[in-house]
């Protein structure tokens, strides 16, 4: 048996959030967001465990109160900054994507005993001490954001970064567990915005433009055009798609591959929602090394379709060259002709 700081972040409104969206992409940012936690916490803390919306992780030793307090606050804002940043880059309008914000952090603190099982290649930790703090993640405090600290650890609340609350709760075969709480809500205060992504959509004024209408809502237009797992359902000759999230952000590239040719792809933007939306990428032949900058700007019609205007420049931010241009154009508007049909006769409500 050895002695520990045990810490466990814990993500507050995990099951509302995984239960009432999209799962893939609630899945994929809770993952996100774990990491983000993983690397603020490390290397001073070891990760034991993964369980779902929490991290078990344990430190040998007792870990210094300011030290501890130090690493969750840097945690907890390390937390809000990525959601800043998801919300920023956000492309996709599911409700995973939209209600990430919502989410928040808290963290359980205890020190005890315990003891290293291997098992197979892997090494969980076993004692009651670990009981106690996983008992702990349901507790009485009145808040979704907080640190929690057992009274046996110790917290030096005079040289304390926060105000503590003394609290107790009753577990059964364990008796009653004394412990201190403190609100981090605060902290979001001092969560640093991100810097505003580059705005293409003015470079593209005297582009050529090629105009199709849906006879569907813009937010399935913009939903299906921006999904890049359902492009090998209207992009003809689409052999394969790498993508190197599953959820489609600013900033993030995928790769599709074509007979004879294969192009690297990468978001560059998405603003505006209801009635307008303008979404940029830019395409990088792997064969001939030209890159173009794609523009798709989508209207709700008066009859609550959609009209997709599409524009397109050189990587160098020029109109497409005379030689080039009309197969750019008719290409493209083939490929719109052929996500028109695949939204109407699916009827995608």
């Amino acid at each position: 048996m050895q002695e520990a700081t045990i810490l466990i972040p814990d993500i507050s409104g995990y099951t509302n959030f995984l239960t009432k969206t999209d799962l893939s992409h609630s899945t994929h940012i809770i993952n996100e967001l774990l990491q983000v936690v993983a690397d603020s916490i490390q290397p001073k803390f070891t990760l034991a465990e993964i369980e779902g919306d929490a991290l078990l992780t344990y430190a040998k030793g007792k870990v210094d109160p300011k030290e501890i307090e130090e690493i969750c606050s840097e945690a907890f804002k390390n937390f809000h900054y990525f959601l800043k940043v998801v919300q920023r880059d956000s492309v996709c309008r599911c409700g995973a994507c939209n209600h990430a914000a919502d989410l928040t952090l808290k963290f359980i603190v205890h020190y005890g005993m315990f003891e290293e099982v291997k098992i197979a290649q892997f090494t969980k930790l076993s004692g009651p001490d670990m009981i106690i703090a996983h008992r702990l993640m349901k507790n009485s405090v009145p808040s979704k954001e907080y640190m929690l600290v057992t009274d046996s650890y110790e917290i030096d609340r005079e040289n304390s970064l926060f105000k503590w609350e003394n609290l107790k709760d009753g577990y059964e075969l364990i008796g009653d567990v004394n412990y201190q709480y403190a609100p981090m809500s605060h902290l979001k205060a001092e969560v640093e915005e991100p810097e505003k992504s580059e705005d293409y959509s003015k470079l593209f004024g005297l582009a050529r433009v090629v105009e199709v209408e849906v006879n569907a809502p813009i937010r399935t237009v913009h939903s299906i055009l921006t999904d890049n797992t359902e492009k090998k359902n209207f992009v003809d000759g689409l052999i394969s798609m790498q993508a190197d999230s599953t959820i489609n952000r600013v900033g993030s590239t995928h790769i599709c591959e074509f007979d004879g040719d294969s192009f690297d792809i990468k978001t560059l933007q998405d603003v505006g929602e209801n009635d307008e939306v303008v979404y940029i990428e830019k395409a990088h032949s792997l064969k001939s090394g030209m890159t173009m900058l794609t523009y798709f700007e989508l209207k709700k019609t008066k009859t609550n379709g959609t009209v997709i205007s599409f524009r397109a420049l050189t990587g160098d931010k020029e109109p497409i060259p005379s030689e080039y241009s009309d197969i750019v154009y008719n290409q493209t508007k083939h490929t719109l002709l052929n996500l028109k049909n695949y939204i109407e006769n699916r009827r995608v409500a």
